[in-house]
């Protein structure tokens, strides 16, 4: 596959814990397919201020709530070349969230702790990592992997493979229609 030789039927919607290659693998695809891309913590940080201020200042439920609204106006929007979209790792937790993503390729990137350490290493911007950073990793993890499993219309594995491997099988999966879209709001 070359660059924009493979065009997205629908949005496609990167979703994980943190640090498992969203934005990275998100970049390749939209370098792949000729899509716009987007990522909604950098979104957020735009129009609101550093993620850990958000937090600091406002708690959690503010930068969620700040977190939805960024995903609801991007999915509302027209991206006539297509949209690969990176989202921060809790925003699917949010019911009001899921129901927008009916219709959209929904990939599931998933890693280990062992992968995704080195990459939070000496990471300060990662306000729910405070603390012992492996243990909040694997707490967030035991709550969210459900909903990320019952979310995924695809599910990869990002552990061991450069982003743009995990590009190249993404954009092969909907080019054979491997990756099965719901055309219904989740809930």
């Amino acid at each position: 596959m070359t660059a924009g030789s493979c065009r997205l039927d629908r949005p496609v919607v990167l979703f994980g814990p943190m640090a498992s290659g969203k934005s990275s693998v998100g970049i390749a695809l939209a370098g792949l397919t000729g899509a716009e891309f987007l990522d909604t913590d950098a979104l957020v940080v735009a129009e609101h201020g550093p993620i850990p201020e958000i937090f600091a200042a406002h708690g959690e439920e503010a930068f969620r709530q700040a977190e939805a609204e960024v995903i609801a106006m991007v999915l509302s929007q027209e991206h006539p070349r297509g949209l690969v979209l990176a989202l921060g790792g809790g925003s699917v937790l949010r019911e009001e969230t899921r129901s927008r993503l009916g219709g959209v390729h929904r990939i599931y990137l998933r890693a280990s702790w062992d992968d995704v350490a080195p990459r939070l290493a000496g990471s300060a911007d990662r306000p729910l990592l405070h603390g012992d950073a492996e243990n909040g990793w694997k707490a967030l993890m035991d709550r969210r992997r459900p909903v990320f499993e019952s979310l995924a219309t695809l599910s990869l594995d990002t552990g061991h493979r450069t982003a743009a491997e995990v590009a190249v099988q993404i954009a092969q999966e909907i080019a054979e229609g491997h990756c099965r879209v719901d055309e219904g709001a989740i809930v």
